[in-house]
């Protein structure tokens, strides 16, 4: 990540075009927004240098791709030493069915999203990985039942 920029309006509309249309070509984009190929290529580079547009990917469903079950997981940590933390965050970073670990405040430490196919996956999941973080207290686990949102663009 680059320094830190303010963004203009001219700058939060392409943001807002390209989560959108991800599809549009560069040439699409300076049309739409007035401006000529070079100062929106200008643009776009200067945000990326900055660390505001990360990378283009394609968002996988998780459901259409086999994964049926979302679970939220509170971890509560034993210990709160930076030596316990880092090993917490690289142990859970290698488990492939976490897709999102978030460092929290209030009664828990950590709150992961995880992935799974069923339910015995899930299980698989908790016995093979899960409980075998380093520094683990306790996991509490809430079961999605339907998802309402889930969206990946920012607000701008």
């Amino acid at each position: 990540m680059g320094e830190t920029i303010t963004l203009d309006e001219t700058d939060r509309r392409l943001l807002r075009l390209l989560q959108a249309e991800p599809e549009l070509t560069l040439r699409e984009v300076g049309e739409r927004l007035g401006l000529s190929h070079t100062p929106c290529w200008r643009r776009l580079a200067r945000m990326r240098e900055a660390g505001v547009i990360e990378e283009r990917r394609h968002i996988v469903d998780p459901i259409a791709a086999g994964f049926e079950i979302t679970v939220f997981c509170a971890v509560r940590m034993n210990g709160h030493s930076r030596e316990h933390l880092e090993e917490f965050e690289a142990a859970v970073a290698g488990i492939s069915e976490v897709v999102q670990c978030y460092s929290v405040s209030g009664d828990h430490d950590y709150l992961l999203r995880v992935l799974a196919r069923s339910i015995r996956h899930y299980e698989s999941t908790v016995k093979n990985a899960l409980v075998q973080l380093p520094h683990v207290l306790s996991i509490s686990t809430s079961v999605t039942l339907r998802e309402i949102k889930n969206t990946t663009d920012v607000p701008l």
